[in-house]
């Protein structure tokens, strides 16, 4: 998909498409979920980043605003995502993740958690360590904080 350079092999086609926020507290680290640990839950006990599926006559942009702020209790203003990647997804072959990255700079008081069972700000050293969602550590780690020699 156009404007969405991608990080693996992600399907042109793809049968599911899942819209993702990435953003980042004050210090430069990212914002994750740290995602419930229940039986056939994609990801069940891993860090993530915030989003979900794209609805039925939903563009990508509106997706990934609705899944934000139905996640995080966050209403980021419309201007502020960019597209940033696409990446395959681990839940089905035929899906793909659009990544946008936001300008708004989130702090924890903001947050009103909906989904999942915590969240974090973590830093590169944190990504490398915890059990993070493979394509979202491959993200962070090789095109974001390596663009920026680890900062954001």
């Amino acid at each position: 998909m156009k404007g969405f350079p991608p990080l693996g092999d992600v399907p042109t086609q793809p049968g599911w498409r899942g819209a993702v926020v990435m953003s980042f507290d004050a210090e430069g680290r990212v914002f994750m979920q740290l995602r419930d640990d229940h039986p056939g839950l994609v990801g069940a006990g891993l860090w993530s980043l915030f989003g979900g599926g794209v609805e039925e006559g939903e563009d990508l942009h509106s997706a990934a605003l609705r899944e934000f702020h139905e996640e995080t209790g966050i209403a980021l203003p419309a201007d502020s995502l960019y597209p940033y990647a696409s990446l395959p997804s681990t839940a089905r072959k035929d899906a793909a993740l659009y990544i946008f990255r936001t300008s708004h700079v989130v702090a924890p008081h903001q947050v009103v958690l909906s989904e999942g069972a915590g969240f974090g700000f973590l830093n590169p050293q944190q990504i490398r360590d915890f059990p993070v969602l493979p394509q979202f550590r491959a993200l962070l780690l090789q095109r974001v904080w390596s663009e920026n020699d680890g900062d954001t």
